[in-house]
């Protein structure tokens, strides 16, 4: 037990010192996100690939009337039309076309939400993760042109669904993910707020 607290330890000081060299300093402070929106929108869509898998057989089913009301196979006199299970066929490739489109507007709509949001002297430090590496956006919060939107209260506040955006002539430069207003992060909000 106590070789694995060692070996925790080390691992510890080790992105801890990592850190310190990526930020330059260690005066620097994380806002802590909400996982729950995340969360959820993984779980939706998994339970919509679950339950909606079954029924492809059905699309088929609809491409083969849709196609029969046409009346193409009369018109262009091909008679593989005529067969069902081709239009099951293209009702998986339907299928899997939009499960493949659904997945990556998600996965760019998880990598919006989970950019890690970090506040280093006068400047936020915004980290996401894109590709096989990081993608690191550095913004001054000096510059006089940017106007600053706190969404928050009601029970944006129980669900932890507050956001800080910063415009420039009415147009979103960059937001914070959502996140608690409570502990660090309300800290953090007074320092960026000035209050």
């Amino acid at each position: 037990m106590k070789q694995l607290q060692k070996l925790l330890s080390k691992w510890k000081e080790y992105k801890f010192k990592k850190e310190v060299s990526y930020f330059g300093t260690s005066l620097y402070d994380e806002l802590q996100l909400n996982p729950l929106p995340s969360l959820l929108l993984i779980i939706a869509t998994a339970s919509f690939f679950y339950f909606s898998l079954p029924y492809v057989y059905y699309l088929g089913n609809f491409f083969f009337w849709f196609v029969g009301v046409l009346e193409i196979t009369k018109v262009l006199k091909i008679p593989f039309l005529d067969e069902l299970r081709y239009y099951h066929y293209l009702s998986v490739f339907v299928y899997f076309y939009i499960s493949t489109s659904l997945l990556i507007d998600v996965s760019r709509l998880l990598s919006k939400w989970n950019k890690r949001t970090v506040l280093v002297k006068n400047e936020l430090w915004q980290i996401c993760h894109s590709g096989f590496g990081k993608k690191l956006s550095q913004y001054s919060l000096d510059t006089k042109e940017l106007s600053l939107t706190y969404e928050h209260g009601g029970l944006s506040d129980y669900f932890g669904l507050n956001r800080l955006i910063w415009q420039k002539d009415g147009i979103e430069l960059f937001s914070s993910p959502y996140f608690f207003p409570y502990r660090k992060n309300k800290m953090i909000i007074n320092r960026i707020l000035k209050r």
